[in-house]
């Protein structure tokens, strides 16, 4: 019988550790009401691009998720009134 190599994964994260706000925290779900205010958008990168995005994401401590809205909201806010 093969075994995997437990080095070579992850461990799983304790669901009842206490979080810290950082880019590794990003699986949590959010509340109810912020999830009813949402909305679910998906998007095809390239694999390069995907790769810089959540290395540039893990450099600012911050989910990938967030580093997106916040690329958006810049994009947003640079565009000329209609």
């Amino acid at each position: 019988m093969v075994t995997k190599p437990s080095s070579r994964y992850a461990p799983r994260p304790d669901p009842n550790a206490p979080t810290t706000g950082s880019a590794k925290d990003a699986f949590i779900s959010p509340s109810p009401q912020a999830a009813d205010e949402m909305s679910k958008l998906t998007i095809r990168l390239l694999k390069s691009m995907h790769k810089d995005v959540k290395a540039a994401a893990l450099a600012e401590d911050v989910s990938v998720q967030e580093w997106i809205q916040e690329a958006i909201n810049q994009k947003l806010a640079s565009k000329p009134a209609s």
